[in-house]
């Protein structure tokens, strides 16, 4: 009983901090996006064409990428923020380092306090 009741509530916390991920990244995907088409922030795509960049397809496509490639502290280096979107993507890259550590630390304590009740 207790088993399935432990693997539920790991499933459910798991759930939740995958939905916050999203969340955020999202989040930031529309913060790059406002901030580029009113150029307080441009999102350049060093390897498109300018024509290419030029599109609102493509600009959202570029704030998705950048949003998931920092917030995975991947960064690759093809698509470069500038203005503010530098200071956005700071902040963003400061939440994908701690968000893991607050996973794991929050999963380890009820872990924890599991075990010392038993």
């Amino acid at each position: 009983m207790f088993d399935l009741i432990h693997k539920k509530y790991t499933m459910y916390k798991l759930l939740v901090f995958l939905l916050l991920y999203i969340n955020i990244w999202l989040s930031f995907t529309v913060v790059y996006f406002i901030l580029d088409v009113y150029e307080l922030g441009l999102i350049v795509d060093h390897y498109a064409s300018f024509s290419h960049q030029n599109s609102d397809w493509d600009l959202m496509t570029r704030s998705l990428y950048l949003s998931a490639i920092t917030l995975l502290s991947v960064g690759y280096g093809d698509v470069t923020p500038f203005g503010l979107s530098r200071a956005v993507a700071m902040i963003q890259a400061l939440i994908g380092y701690l968000l893991p550590v607050v996973i794991v630390f929050n999963l380890s304590l009820f872990f924890i306090v599991e075990k010392n009740k038993s």
